[in-house]
């Protein structure tokens, strides 16, 4: 299903590609992805996503800034050479507003707990899911969310969950 399918009045969690789409204006699910965030913004429907996916948020557009700045740094490398020059890092300031960003969006951001990670590892039996995606749907079921808003083509791996892709 596209996202622009997802019917007014829905609760839906949100996977960090959606936010990450929105922030990247070059990206060609930008339009889609910020639609959808609109929808979010003026109560059409209802956000969700756990402090994991800010994070994973925040992190991702901070190595896109980075990238962006240091374009003689192989991407391969880019990791690693942030690390080695935090002064770099220091002055990275996207990123650093992305919380507050989110926030602006009317998006519930729920707890990422031990207890949810420690139940998540089921997932990874259950359908080979990776750590983060694992998370992604434990965090689904506790909260009793059965759609997702994710680019993220494992998720149509998982039963009793309705995935929503952006449009192109």
């Amino acid at each position: 299903m596209r996202l622009s399918d997802l019917p007014e009045g829905t609760r839906v969690f949100i996977d960090a590609n959606i936010f990450i789409y929105h922030f990247s204006a070059s990206s060609r699910f930008n339009s889609s992805c910020t639609d959808f965030l609109e929808r979010v913004e003026f109560g059409a429907v209802h956000g969700v996503t756990s402090a994991a996916i800010v994070q994973e948020t925040i992190h991702r557009i901070m190595v896109e800034e980075a990238f962006l700045a240091l374009p003689d740094i192989q991407p391969k490398n880019l990791i690693k050479y942030l690390k080695d020059h935090p002064d770099t890092v220091k002055g990275l300031e996207v990123n650093r507003g992305i919380p507050a960003r989110i926030a602006q969006l009317n998006v519930e951001v729920i707890p990422t707990t031990l207890a949810l990670i420690d139940q998540s590892q089921a997932i990874k039996t259950e359908y080979g899911f990776l750590s983060n995606d694992a998370l992604i749907l434990q965090t689904m079921r506790d909260r009793g969310l059965l759609h997702l808003a994710s680019n993220d083509s494992d998720f149509e791996r998982a039963t009793n969950i309705t995935l929503y892709k952006p449009d192109i």
